[in-house]
């Protein structure tokens, strides 16, 4: 490999890594948020913010042509990704907490291979399937740890658990698409479409719904729109920026296993900011489950 090769490789590696840091993050500051506001609003918030401040450095730095196959694919998924998918992760967050909601989406890789097996007829070797059950046990022994035996916080948490594997089938769609269409578009460019388009999707349920004014009533508190552009500015330029970058430069298969590892950063993080007690089979499972996601992208 060249040295500018390598160069990029590393960048996009190291954003990656720094990508899953942030998704811890904005996943703390979303789940404060969703005690004012609700899942759709958080995410239409998201969503008209991270339009203007990204429209806003397009302007000063210029956007170039976008290919209209391009800007479909990236536009379809920001509909998947971010104005569905999205809003199914903050119901899940609201349910499960950030540590629970994010090691649950340690399934999204494990879902995209039996998919393969199901529709593609692929046939993934030992290795891959030691993983598939590595990353399901991992998820499994945190998950129902904290699941409660009483009926009413037991539907509950199912309820988070049943949306948060609906946004990992979203997510991952919305991931493929994103690869396809931001091969000739930049990092900057592809995730400013994916959020135009996730927007104008949510302003347009919103209406159809005529739930669009509840969604961002909360916003009119100035504490509550503090919080949100701390969490959006976390999110765009931590989380969607930086896997972009990562994707236009690295392989998906490592871009993904590397974001894949939000559940460790989110335990320290859940620690300190919402004072959450983090058991040792908490931290072995996550540790589990990543590892799992590991062995199913190197076989």
């Amino acid at each position: 490999m060249t040295a500018p090769g390598l160069l990029y490789e590393t960048l996009g590696s190291t954003a990656a890594l720094l990508s899953a840091a942030a998704w811890a993050l904005s996943s703390i500051l979303f789940r404060r948020l969703g005690e004012k506001a609700s899942p759709s609003g958080m995410n239409l918030g998201k969503c008209i913010l991270g339009s203007v401040a990204l429209g806003a450095i397009i302007l000063i730095i210029g956007m170039k042509p976008v290919p209209v196959r391009d800007f479909i694919f990236l536009g379809l998924s920001g509909l998947l990704g971010i104005a569905l998918g999205d809003t199914l992760f903050f119901t899940a967050l609201m349910s499960l907490g950030p540590r629970l909601a994010l090691l649950l989406g340690a399934l999204g890789p494990v879902f995209t291979v039996i998919l393969a097996v199901i529709f593609l007829g692929e046939r993934p070797s030992l290795l891959a399937w030691t993983g598939i059950v590595t990353t399901i046990a991992g998820v499994n022994w945190v998950i129902w740890e904290s699941v409660p035996k009483e009926a009413e916080g037991r539907s509950h948490k199912l309820t988070g658990i049943k949306y948060g594997v609906l946004s990992i089938f979203c997510n991952a769609a919305g991931i493929i698409l994103a690869k396809v269409g931001v091969s000739s578009v930049s990092a900057l460019d592809g995730t400013f479409i994916r959020f135009l388009w996730g927007m104008a999707g949510l302003l347009i349920a919103g209406a159809f719904s005529g739930k669009l004014k509840g969604w961002l009533a909360p916003f009119g508190d100035r504490k509550t729109i503090k919080l949100l552009l701390s969490a959006v500015f976390v999110a765009i330029f931590g989380g969607f920026w930086l896997f972009l970058f990562a994707l236009k430069h690295i392989d998906v298969s490592i871009a993904v296993i590397l974001n894949e590892t939000a559940p460790l950063f989110v335990l320290p993080l859940a620690y300190f900011m919402l004072k959450e007690k983090i058991s040792p089979r908490s931290v072995i499972g996550a540790a589990i489950a990543v590892s799992g996601v590991v062995l199913l992208f190197i076989h």
